[in-house]
């Protein structure tokens, strides 16, 4: 990562983390290059210098051309592309458009610029199409596969071959569904759950989660391989999805699309009342899901009766198309959907005994004009009702258990599985937790969050705080972040000792590593792994190698989707200038006061220079980092607090909002909450 004041920061691929890169020490790289570091350690940790460009990250920039003197040079609109290259040609391109452009010579050292040569015209600025483009090449996304991935799936079959059935369960006869987004194009996952016979409605059941077999036709050493090797994971913005894959995989042979045959890999296992699981089956298989359903299709069948006048059943139907009301009233349907909440349920409390943590951060979900993709309808956040939520959860339980299943069948074999890890938290940052804690009101001891039962019960315990958001959301930033690593070292969230990722290989690479370490393993143990030859067992630096590759693409395809979200909220608010809103506060920080409207759901910030200019006072943030005062009146500005405010920017060019604080609302002082 390269930072825009000249410094920078190298990630290791060997996992042992980062290495400083001082002002006047990059070497010509370009914030995403893959690069040779020279490292020593230093009183902050390791610093070092790049030495070599291994790998450049960046073939295109944004910007607008600019005449400088008798040369013309590119303004990049990324802040960490540090260069103003030369702009080769003699194309007139106007000053007031965005521009992409292509590499054609990368500095040698920091002092050269390089040279770039103008492709084509996106817009103007501020242009919805024109800042999506840039966010997309900021982030090193490609919206378009190189020709000959896009060769290699077209060249794929679309049906099922005769060939591909060898070595495969047939498992056509269980009533497999898919669950997914309403807008969802892709469907790498399948559910059923099946009684066993003797057993009572309370018994054990079967559970099968049937996983699309991407890797059949995905093989090693491929053009397409080697493009979602890069890609990692796909990026999916509110207009669009880019994907991991091309769409003549992702979106047809590789989905299990109802009424079809798919090839699969099936996670089968015994699920008892308490929620234990034993008869654990791994195969490769052929399904045919019967069913695709919603997840507002489920919601409305797992709907309680209301005590109203309707049925939230009812009021849920309503507002789903004709056809996907026939789906909910579907008896067959119904009584599927209710054996896998059931099962679901089961899961979930055995993972809440033994500790899991869960943390319900609402993130925002952009729901655009469906005659008009340009419009933005409204902005809300994920999961905004209970019964959506638990049709969310019902498939989310069901991977876990089938993710967490796969490694530790890895795990026992000492396989080079690519683990889903998450460390414990850090002491330093629990410390800080426990501060923050104590400054909204809330007692806590750090030592007893070092474990995932402290974390539960501390979230149980501010479930009902009037700061609650605000103290869960302190709890999640003091968590370290989830990677990807062959070392397992469990995952502390889940309060599980391996877990991996298996359910997703459409969108995610390490999926894709998974399932042929499941294929090599099965071949060996003469299991059905498919058509052979199987694919072989990757060694286990390659596989480590991708697994820190992947999560570095993680945190920026993450970032990607964010950014664009951002951008999309400005352009929603663009035309409430002046609307007043509720709004909780979220943060403070040395910029000002970050908050959140409700309605639409809408983050943005108070500036502290706007604050004091209309208050006519210094405002400084207190030692626990909670609160903004007031110098002169004592005026104090709380995470948590109820403020209404007043838009009075919203920069698509920024992807921020801004607003003007008004008023605060009544609120809930901080109150004693001891251990």
């Amino acid at each position: 990562m390269v930072h825009p004041a000249g410094f920078g920061f190298a990630e290791r691929l060997d996992g042992g983390g980062s290495v400083y890169i001082p002002r006047g020490r990059l070497g010509g790289a370009l914030d995403g290059d893959e690069v040779e570091v020279l490292s020593w350690a230093s009183e902050k940790g390791f610093e070092g210098e790049i030495v070599r460009i291994v790998r450049r990250g960046r073939t295109r920039l944004t910007g607008s051309v600019r005449s400088l003197g008798r040369a013309r040079v590119l303004e990049c609109d990324d802040p960490r592309v540090l260069m103003r290259p030369d702009v080769e040609g003699d194309a007139d391109v106007p000053e007031d458009m965005v521009v992409v452009c292509t590499i054609t010579q990368y500095p040698q050292s920091g002092r050269d610029t390089g040279r770039v040569k103008v492709d084509r015209v996106l817009g103007p600025p501020n242009a919805l199409a024109t800042e999506q483009a840039k966010i997309l090449l900021e982030y090193n996304i490609d919206p378009e596969f190189s020709p000959d991935a896009l060769a290699e799936a077209e060249a794929a079959p679309d049906i099922v071959m005769d060939a591909d059935r060898l070595n495969r369960a047939d498992l056509r006869a269980l009533e497999f569904m898919t669950i997914d987004p309403v807008d969802a194009r892709d469907y790498d996952d399948a559910v059923c759950v099946e009684t066993i016979e003797g057993e009572g409605p309370e018994g054990p059941v079967r559970v099968h989660v049937a996983v699309a077999d991407v890797s059949h036709y995905v093989r090693e050493g491929t053009a397409i391989d080697r493009e979602a090797a890069w890609r990692c994971f796909s990026c999916y913005l509110p207009n669009r999805a880019i994907p991991m894959l091309p769409k003549a995989l992702s979106s047809h042979i590789c989905s299990l699309i109802p009424d079809e045959d798919r090839l699969a890999m099936v996670v089968s296992f015994r699920l008892d009342a308490a929620g234990e699981i034993d008869e654990l089956d791994l195969r490769a298989a052929v399904i045919h899901s019967r069913r695709r359903m919603t997840y507002e299709q489920v919601a409305a069948i797992l709907a309680e009766k209301g005590t109203g006048a309707e049925a939230k059943v009812d009021a849920l139907a309503e507002t789903l198309p004709a056809d996907a009301r026939a789906e909910v009233d579907d008896v067959a349907v119904r009584r599927r959907v209710t054996a896998l909440r059931a099962a679901a349920d089961r899961l979930r409390a055995r993972r809440l005994r033994r500790g899991a943590i869960e943390l319900n951060v609402p993130e925002i979900k952009i729901l655009l004009d469906q005659d008009d993709p340009e419009r933005i309808r409204d902005i809300v956040p994920t999961r905004a009702t209970r019964e959506i939520a638990r049709a969310y959860n019902l498939i989310e339980e069901l991977m876990l258990a089938a993710n967490e299943a796969v490694a530790r069948v890895a795990e026992q074999r000492k396989l080079p599985m690519v683990y889903r890890v998450h460390a414990p938290p850090d002491q330093t940052k629990l410390a800080q937790l426990a501060s923050v804690a104590e400054a909204l009101g809330v007692t806590v001891d750090p030592e007893k969050l070092v474990n995932p039962r402290g974390v539960q019960k501390f979230l149980g315990k501010t479930a009902h705080h009037p700061r609650r958001q605000a103290l869960h959301m302190f709890m999640l930033r003091s968590l370290t972040q989830a990677q990807y690593n062959v070392e397992n070292v469990g995952h502390f969230a889940l309060a599980s000792d391996a877990y991996s990722h298996f359910t997703s290989p459409i969108r995610r690479y390490p999926d894709l590593i998974a399932h042929r370490v499941i294929k090599a393993m099965l071949a060996r143990e003469g299991g059905l792994c498919g058509p052979l030859p199987a694919p072989p067992m990757p060694e286990r630096e390659q596989t480590q190698e991708q697994a820190i590759r992947s999560s570095l693409r993680e945190r920026t395809t993450a970032e990607c989707e964010r950014e664009t979200k951002s951008l999309f909220a400005a352009l929603y608010m663009r035309d409430r200038v002046g609307d007043r809103f509720e709004a909780t506060i979220s943060g403070i920080g040395s910029p000002g006061v970050f908050v959140q409207i409700e309605q639409p759901f809408v983050d943005g910030l108070i500036r502290t220079a706007s604050l004091e200019r209309e208050r006519g006072e210094v405002y400084q943030v207190d030692t626990s980092g909670v609160r903004l005062v007031g110098q002169r009146t004592g005026h104090t500005l709380t995470v948590g607090d109820r403020l209404v405010v007043e838009v009075v920017d919203a920069s698509v060019l920024r992807r921020r909002v801004e607003f003007a604080f008004v008023m605060r609302l009544a609120s809930t002082s901080p109150s004693s909450d001891g251990e």
